[in-house]
């Protein structure tokens, strides 16, 4: 059995989201408890020149989800804005982003490789395949905002741990 781009993506996406949906939970809990506000978490940054909380949230839909749309549409671009207000507005982006994740099956997802597609930021366009946007570019930053995400909400004192940063692991069934 050989290793695919779908291999690559989506079970890493949907773990991440998962769990990123999990911390949202928690850091709701932190709030109900009456550790802080949930303004104070949604807008919590780790230093004044980072984004909020919510960018992050925005940020791993947009690096998983919308990176894989653009892929199959030839050209990605990050947006500005649309950050959500809310831990409802949260979970709601992480569940669109999976269910969209969900929609895609391996073969369409392996049939992108060799795919030529265009990262575009403002007048710079750079030019990509599909499994080198995905690998070295939408992945890492997918991968640099859910751990940032995290991050805040520990600086926050919300009481997590790396397990729930991983959230559900691809155990091998035996």
């Amino acid at each position: 059995m050989s290793f695919t781009l779908y291999d690559a993506t989506i079970p890493v996406y949907r773990q991440l989201l998962g769990a990123t949906k999990s911390l949202i939970g928690k850091a709701e809990t932190f709030c109900g408890e009456g550790h802080t506000s949930a303004d104070d978490i949604v807008n919590a940054r780790l230093i004044e020149d980072m984004e909020p909380f919510n960018f992050q949230i925005k940020a791993v839909s947009m690096h998983s989800k919308d990176a894989l749309d653009g892929v199959r549409e030839g050209s990605f671009s990050p947006y500005p804005g649309e950050y959500p207000e809310s831990f409802a507005d949260m979970r709601e982006r992480i569940d669109t982003a999976i269910a969209a994740l969900d929609a895609w099956d391996p073969d369409t997802v392996n049939a992108l490789v060799g795919k030529p597609m265009v990262f575009k930021l403002g007048e710079r366009a750079i030019p990509f395949s599909a499994e080198g946007f995905l690998m070295s570019f939408a992945m890492p930053n997918f991968q640099f905002h859910a751990a940032t995400a995290y991050d805040v909400l520990r600086a926050q004192g919300v009481k997590i741990g790396k397990i729930d940063y991983l959230g559900q692991m691809q155990i091998a069934a035996g």
